[in-house]
């Protein structure tokens, strides 16, 4: 069949027109994958390879800004951290995971999703050694020579973790109850819950015979009522030596104990006294 030279160019053209069309779908699709494979990327670029998963809960060892949540990361809060150094990593594995096996799965999928750990982290311009958000936990470690102690960083976990429960079930302590057991009158004494015990030099952990008497195990307990929780509740789970002696000598003190042992058996029968005391490595626990 005749065709003019007209209609050979119309048809030429169409042609390189589906040509086109289809090189442009293949660089495209090209494209798309190459933005995937970037995404993917840059949301494992602080990946680490000693990170792991126990009991559902991640123990992260990487580090990046955003694993604070957005509302730390404003001028007033100015969250910011530094990795952990290659060197403590075991050790602090290890001491979560032994923390981790002190709660049931079911206690903590409900409640906790990650611990990460950091060699320093610092709110308000003021260095922490451990905070937690809605179901995080994040905790410091840069060396037993620096009083970062297996017992220290196993404390830490428990009195941060306590933060998340109290949190999530304000109903399982009797909070009357506990305000009753301080001494008529008492005012736990920062409006900034802990903060201002922190940047004031007033967070000591260490047992005052002193306060105990008063129904305040530490120091820092005096600065919030959820410290002197947390304070109690890292005592239970790793106690220092002379806590069962303390709270079996203040009646002050072991009102507030078996109410937090209360709280935890909301959670998990097994959580008894017997069970806290079991921890005891001092022989203060007796009974």
């Amino acid at each position: 069949m005749y065709t003019s030279s007209y209609g050979r160019k119309q048809k030429l053209t169409r042609r390189l027109c589906f040509y086109h069309k289809l090189y442009y779908i293949y660089c495209m699709k090209k494209i798309l994958a190459a933005l995937c494979l970037l995404f993917f990327c840059s949301n494992n670029l602080f990946a680490n390879s000693s990170d792991t998963t126990v009991k559902g809960v991640g123990i992260i060892f990487s580090y990046n800004i955003n694993i604070f949540p957005d509302s730390w990361r404003t001028a007033a809060i100015n969250a910011n951290g530094s990795p952990i150094d290659a060197s403590e990593v075991e050790r602090t594995r290890n001491v979560a995971i032994k923390a981790l096996s002190k709660y049931p799965a079911p206690m903590l999928t409900a409640n906790l999703k990650a611990v990460y750990f950091l060699k320093e982290m610092q709110f308000f311009n003021t260095p922490f050694g451990g905070t937690n958000s809605a179901d995080n936990l994040y905790l410091t470690s840069n060396g037993i020579s620096l009083g970062y102690t297996n017992d220290y960083l196993e404390q830490t976990f428990y009195h941060e973790f306590s933060s998340i429960l109290f949190r999530n079930h304000p109903g399982y302590l009797d909070t009357a109850a506990w305000n009753k057991a301080n001494e008529p009158g008492f005012i736990y004494n920062d409006p900034a819950e802990g903060v201002g015990a922190i940047q004031n030099h007033q967070s000591s952990q260490d047992i005052d015979t002193i306060l105990c008497n008063k129904g305040i195990l530490t120091q820092y307990a005096l600065s919030a009522m959820e410290n002197d929780l947390n304070t109690l509740a890292q005592n239970l789970f790793c106690p220092k030596q002379g806590f069962w002696k303390a709270v079996d000598k203040y009646p002050r003190l072991k009102i507030k104990v078996k109410l937090l042992i209360d709280f935890y058996g909301r959670f998990n029968p097994a959580y008894r006294e017997n069970y806290f005391r079991k921890f005891d490595t001092y022989g203060d626990g007796l009974m």
